[in-house]
Formats: C-alpha cells, sequence, structure tokens
C-alpha cells in the first residue's frame, strides 16, 4: 500500500494460480481494478489485455505465478515472492530460469525492495537475506502441537490414533504424497513388476480409470487380469496413493471426502470448485498430495495429518531433508487456524529422524542452523553453485560418449571456476531416452557457467553426437 502510496508499482509472485485463490482474491478485494492477473490459464486476448494495462499504468499490481516476474510494470518499487520456498518457481523447460532469481534482479535494477515470504524459507535464502521474523500468526494462534507415530511394521495407510483422531474431528485435510491407487503391480507366481516402456519407473495403478499409468511419460495399459509373463491370476497391489486412501476414508467416516492432486486437477478451475466446496462443507476431509500443502487458509480445520512423512527424506538429493521439513512443517500451518486449534499427526518409518523431530517442534530455526552446518561441510548451496549436464539419446552409448567428453572438457578448467566436478552418472531411462548427467559444484559462479557452456557448445557441435540432446541447468532443484 506505501508502494502504490508513492507512485511506484508492485509484482507479486505466488506459486500457483490455481491453488492460491484465496491470496488472489484478497489483492483483488484489497486493491481492485489496479491488480492485474497473469497466468496460463488466460487465453491471449485476456493474456495482452492484462499486460496493456500493467504496461500503460492502469494497473499497477501484478499478480501471478512465475512468469509474471517478466510483467512490464512501471517504477518497480516492490517485489513480493509469496512462499519463496516452492520449487515451482523454478521453470525446467526451455528457457530455464529461476523466478526468485529473476525477482531479484528486476528489484536491484529498479532500486526496489525485494520481500520473500515463507515460514519454511529455503536455506540460501535464510543465510544470504535479512530476516523479519513474525513471532505470531496473523490471527494469534498459536501453532498446533504436532506427535509423531511410528509407523515401523504397520501394514495399514493409517495409525490407529489417526483413525480415531479423524473419527472425532469436525474438519481435516490429509497429505499423502502419491497419487493413484496402488504404487506398483507385481506377479506373485514368478514376480514381474509392470513398467513403463519408455522409462525405468514402475506403472501406477488408477482404479477409477481402470488403467495402469507412467507419471513421467503418460504411458497407459488397462489394468491387467493375468501376468503375461507366466499366466499367473495373482496379481499383487502394493502401496496406497491418494485415490486409494481417498477410498478408504470415504468408507470408514460418515463425511464428505474430498481429494486433490494432478488428477483431480486437471480441470479448468477444478481447484477452485474443489476448494470451494470443502470450505463451505460443515464437516469433511480434504486429503492430497502435497497440493494440499500450499497456502489454503481454513480456520475450521483441526486435524492435520502427514501420511508417509518420509518418503522424501530418503532420496538421493541433498535437499531432501529440506523438503520434509517444509512439507511436515507447511501441512502443520494449515490446521488449527480458528479459535478452536486443532493437531497434527505426523505418521512415520523413520520416528528418530532429526529433521522429523525438528519439524514436529516447528523448530525452524535449529533446522536450518544444523542444515547450513551441513551444507558448508559438503559444499553445497549457498556455500557453493551448482550447474547440472544431462545428455540424453535413443542410444545409451551415444549419451554415455558425449557426457565423457563434455567432463573431459571441463576438468581443466576446473581450478579457474574453484570447481569438483561430480560424475558423470546414468539417470533413469526418460521418454525412451537414456540419460546420463554430471554436476560441477563452484565457488566462483560466474566462471563455472562460462567453462560449462563453453565445454558443452564444443562437444554438441561434433558431428558424433547429433543424435544426443545436451541440456544445462544452473541451480538445478
Amino acid at each position: 500500500e506505501r508502494t502504490l502510496g508513492r507512485g511506484r508499482g508492485v509484482i507479486v509472485l505466488v506459486p500457483e494460480i490455481a491453488l492460491t485463490p484465496q491470496t488472489v482474491d484478497r489483492f483483488q478485494a484489497r486493491f481492485g481494478d489496479t491488480v492485474a492477473l497473469l497466468h496460463s490459464g488466460l487465453s491471449d486476448g485476456e493474456r495482452y489485455d492484462e499486460w496493456r494495462r500493467l504496461r500503460t499504468g492502469e494497473a499497477r499490481v501484478a499478480v501471478g505465478p512465475r512468469s509474471a516476474v517478466f510483467a512490464p510494470v512501471a517504477d518497480l518499487g516492490l517485489v513480493v515472492v509469496d512462499e519463496e520456498h516452492d520449487s515451482s518457481y523454478k521453470h525446467e523447460g526451455d528457457p530455464r530460469y529461476d523466478a526468485r532469481r529473476v525477482a531479484e534482479w528486476r528489484a536491484r535494477t529498479a532500486g526496489a525492495t525485494l520481500l520473500l515470504g515463507s515460514a519454511t524459507p529455503r536455506p540460501e535464502s535464510w543465510h544470504q537475506r535479512r530476516r523479519l521474523t513474525l513471532s505470531h500468526r496473523v490471527d494469534d494462534q498459536r501453532l498446533p502441537p504436532v506427535r509423531v507415530l511410528d509407523m515401523r511394521g504397520s501394514a495399514h495407510a493409517l495409525h490407529p490414533e489417526t483413525r480415531r483422531a479423524l473419527t472425532g474431528a469436525r474438519k481435516s485435510i490429509l497429505m499423502l504424497n502419491r497419487r493413484g491407487w496402488s504404487n506398483f503391480l507385481t506377479c506373485r507366481s514368478c514376480g514381474k513388476a509392470w513398467e513403463c516402456p519408455q522409462c525405468d519407473v514402475a506403472l501406477v495403478l488408477h482404479r477409477s480409470q481402470n488403467a495402469i499409468a507412467c507419471h513421467h511419460c503418460g504411458h497407459r495399459e488397462r489394468v491387467p487380469q493375468a501376468c503375461d509373463a507366466c499366466g499367473s491370476l495373482a496379481v499383487a497391489r502394493h502401496g496406497a496413493g491418494t485415490e486409494r486412501l481417498e477410498a478408504e476414508l470415504a468408507e470408514a467416516l460418515d463425511v464428505p471426502v474430498f481429494r486433490l492432486d494432478a488428477d483431480t486437477a486437471a480441470a479448468k478451475d477444478a481447484v477452485a470448485r474443489l476448494l470451494e466446496s470443502f470450505g463451505a462443507a460443515d464437516a469433511g476431509v480434504l486429503v492430497g498430495t502435497q497440493m494440499v500443502a500450499k497456502g489454503h487458509d481454513f480456520p475450521d480445520v483441526s486435524l492435520g495429518v502427514v501420511v508417509d512423512a518420509d518418503s522424501t527424506l530418503h532420496f538421493p538429493d541433498f535437499r531432501a531433508e529440506e523438503r520434509t521439513f517444509s512439507l511436515i512443517a507447511q501441512l502443520a500451518g494449515r490446521a488449527g487456524r480458528g479459535a478452536q486449534g486443532g493437531r497434527v499427526l505426523v505418521q512415520t518409518a523413520s520416528p528418530d529422524a532429526p529433521v522429523i523431530a525438528r519439524a514436529a517442534r516447528h523448530d525452524s530455526a535449529g533446522f536450518l542452523r544444523e542444515e547450513l552446518e551441513r551444507r558448508r561441510a559438503l559444499r553445497y548451496p549457498p556455500f557453493a553453485d551448482l550447474v547440472r549436464v544431462v545428455c540424453s539419446s535413443e542410444d545409451r552409448a551415444a549419451a554415455r560418449a558425449a557426457i565423457a567428453e563434455v567432463a573431459d572438457a571441463i576438468r581443466p578448467l576446473e581450478a579457474a571456476a574453484d570447481a569438483e566436478l561430480l560424475g558423470p552418472a546414468p539417470l533413469f531411462r526418460l521418454r525412451g531416452r537414456d540419460r546420463y548427467q554430471l554436476v560441477v559444484k563452484a565457488g566462483r559462479r560466474d566462471a563455472a557457467v562460462g567453462a560449462v557452456g563453453a565445454a558443452v557448445d564444443g562437444v554438441a557441435q561434433r558431428r558424433a553426437h547429433r543424435q544426443v540432446a545436451f541440456s544445462v541447468d544452473v541451480d538445478p532443484q
């Protein structure tokens, strides 16, 4: 408001417009026609109209997802990045960019203020930015108590205490970060597992669609009634996803159950309608993937449940603990926002994991302190910058030869960029293409980006590698 009062413009970035309708509504209610929305759901004509209003100064507040960072806001005075920890700010297609870095550049060049907001800030932001800590929630409600439930040895998706809590709660949110009915299928007789013919991943059962599907390339098959390898009719289903959890809850509880995941959110306006229905219901359960942990505000939700909280913890990714902490903390923030308070249950097979204990205590500062110490020792961001190169081809040998040449071209330049080369190493096959990657850890960012770019350009121009696709990703997420 003060920025607009000084005659300057504002950009407000939100992770995903469809998942943050309440945020958008608040801006429009407060600032009216001076707000322009920019997002992929607009038609070309609608997008042009909003773009024109910003360029002419008719609108001075641009609200949207990552692409809104390029909005033509005149005399930019403030850039806000809401939920700055959200990975959706990184655009993985061409051209690759991180909207948070673009926002920083735009604010710096315009002499504007950059404001990053999050209850679970990234370690990089915590380390590099000045901090303003809000010690109280907007409604002055205390964060809900969190109880960790040990799922080791359990064959059921829900802990008995979770089932009891759901029965007694009027409104609840459950997060299971896997969609579908079952994670994979196997033959009990010969051990065959149903896998995608294009990708090195298992096909996921979607019972309502009578299909098993690949969540990477979209390949689909009918649900097998028998094993095509040995003829056995004993086809086993393993694990549970949001579709199955929705069905089990609908059968066990006498309240409506709403599911929010990529399957139910595919249609236009489906997310807004679903969230509106859940908000208007007297009682109910909202079950879904990490979509349910976005910045939703439902004051009457008194119970939050994280199912399989350690599902992201054991990924081969240096951000695994950061993501685990963020998911638990963000889901916890959705419960107990009203006068009746609330509580959170965290189901995990790793109840002694330090990151889960920190999240259960709402100890963001303690987690960030330990995470930064670990990253300093291992030389990960923010204490180094990462550049990843991926070579892919339908010919495995061609991809392997190309990445080896890129590595050979980079090695002589390591000292100049204060860099360390990791790899090359194989990645899982994706969309019919074999992939190999290498990662450069660098103390001097610009020198490393230049060295990697020159190495890739030199190798890619060779005729021997015409069947190979090269990808360079700075700050891979």
